[in-house]
């Protein structure tokens, strides 16, 4: 039984010099004698490699010719010799792409070096075009910062090693900005509702509808929590903010500590202490607008008594309802 296998040789893309060096370590692996090398490789190399051959030895037939001329006349047709200035010049044009790592670059200079008859310097240049064609500056400064006598195999390995650190460093620091995002979107979610920051603020660090300390003689005492602002009846309108287009169970200010009175279920504009129903001191003022929402002075009010999260409400408001004074 043969070891290994032979396949057709592909005149369009194959390369004949390595089509021949596999089918020579055939012969060898096999211990294929001399005089049966040329039916073999008739045998196996395909009906287009063969009719190629057939007419580059015409008139003389194939089977006539030895292995070494076969291999000769197919070597001169598929891969003449290239000039030299030529593959020197498409070797220094060489650089290593984006994306491309060190160990692909380094095959490809060694493929464009092939033709170059560089002999007994090869690498010397191998080692000078490698560094100056690195696509990394602080690769290329370390190296530069080697002794002359450094090698082209130092300094692959001095290369490659600083690579695998830029890539291990750029994976922890995309790690580590991705745990910041992740901590931020937790803490975001495990962030109080919204309108109850700007309560507990008013309440002095308590939260909304907690109890407020009040001085009572030479001490404090902790009243208990009163509800006021949903049984209030002025016209139509929400007893907690005053609006007139819902009602106090749906209010999302049903919950909060007024700033006058400092009682729970109504904003500071309708606390009953300023003597009148819908506005905190005297009459209603000028620049009203629909739905117990104020503007100018009024706005500035709500926006002192709940924080930042009625300024934020604000520029989600819709103006179609909005009629001029």
């Amino acid at each position: 039984m043969s070891i290994g296998k032979l396949s057709e040789y592909n005149v369009k893309v194959g390369s004949w010099s390595s089509y021949v060096e596999r089918l020579k370590m055939y012969y060898k692996v096999n211990t294929v004698k001399d005089d049966m090398k040329l039916p073999i490789l008739i045998a196996s190399m395909g009906d287009e490699a063969y009719e190629l051959l057939e007419n580059l030895s015409s008139p003389t037939k194939p089977a006539d010719l030895t292995f070494e001329k076969v291999d000769e006349l197919m070597r001169q047709h598929l891969q003449p010799t290239p000039s030299a200035l030529a593959e020197r010049y498409r070797y220094r044009q060489r650089r290593q792409n984006a994306g491309e790592n060190i160990a692909v670059y380094v095959a490809e200079l060694k493929r464009l070096s092939k033709h170059c008859k560089f002999e007994a310097n090869l690498c010397e240049n191998l080692r000078d075009q490698f560094v100056c064609g690195l696509r990394s500056d602080v690769i290329r400064q370390r190296l530069f910062a080697e002794d002359d006598t450094v090698t082209f195999n130092q300094a692959v390995k001095l290369a490659t090693s600083l690579e695998a650190a830029e890539r291990d460093s750029a994976v922890v620091e995309e790690n580590r900005a991705t745990g910041s995002e992740a901590g931020a979107v937790h803490a975001i979610a495990s962030s109080p509702a919204r309108g109850t920051a700007p309560a507990a603020r008013r309440a002095g660090g308590l939260a909304a509808g907690a109890a407020c300390p009040v001085a009572v003689g030479g001490g404090t005492k902790t009243p208990e929590r009163r509800f006021y602002g949903g049984d209030r009846r002025h016209g139509n309108g929400c007893g907690a903010c005053g609006a007139q287009n819902h009602n106090f169970p749906t209010c999302r200010f049903r919950d909060y500590v007024c700033s006058k009175c400092q009682r729970t279920g109504h904003l500071r504009r309708v606390c009953p202490e300023w003597g009148a129903p819908t506005s905190p001191r005297g009459p209603p003022r000028r620049g009203a607008a629909r739905g117990g929402l104020h503007f100018g002075e009024a706005d500035r009010e709500t926006s002192e008594e709940v924080g930042g999260d009625i300024e934020e409400e604000l520029h989600h408001l819709s103006l179609n309802d909005y009629k001029s004074v």
